[in-house]
């Protein structure tokens, strides 16, 4: 029986969107824990100015531990400095790291604007968001085809 992907449709500022993209940053922090799985997808919205879908990934695992022992097996990966890694997690026990593999980046962003002439209603996430496939599916079909090889 085959599984049914979720996908995770997360905001990222487009400095660290880059990263991702390069392949300089392969695990994307944040601070409550998404619940996705190895397999599952994450689609990449670079926030403004960019405003726009800009590539998609698997999800390799998650990653759950204190800010220090995350910062101390995996800062080569997070492509962040130690001062705003610190900034982030100010006060909180917890980091949680979604770890990428098979990132792909598309030829060029989906717009928002492109984006709300099928769906007009949509809002892209403060934080992240789970999509249907059926949304995936009608919004994203016709751009999976300028992706760019991006596997590892």
């Amino acid at each position: 029986m085959s599984k049914d992907y979720k996908y995770l449709f997360i905001s990222i500022k487009p400095e660290f969107a880059e990263k991702i993209l390069s392949k300089e940053k392969c695990i994307e922090l944040r601070k409550v824990r998404p619940h996705v799985q190895s397999g599952d997808y994450v689609i990449i919205y670079a926030s403004a100015p960019i405003m726009g879908v800009v590539g998609i990934a698997r999800v390799k695992q998650i990653i759950e531990t204190s800010p220090k022992e995350m910062w101390n097996l995996y800062s080569s990966f997070l492509g962040i400095d130690r001062q705003r890694y610190d900034e982030y997690y100010h006060g909180l026990n917890r980091s949680i790291g979604i770890e990428l593999d098979s990132v792909r980046a598309l030829a060029s962003p989906i717009t928002l604007k492109e984006l709300r002439k099928e769906v007009p209603s949509f809002h892209p996430p403060q934080i992240y968001r789970y999509v249907t496939n059926e949304q995936i599916c009608s919004v994203l079909s016709r751009y999976f085809q300028n992706l760019k090889d991006g596997n590892r």
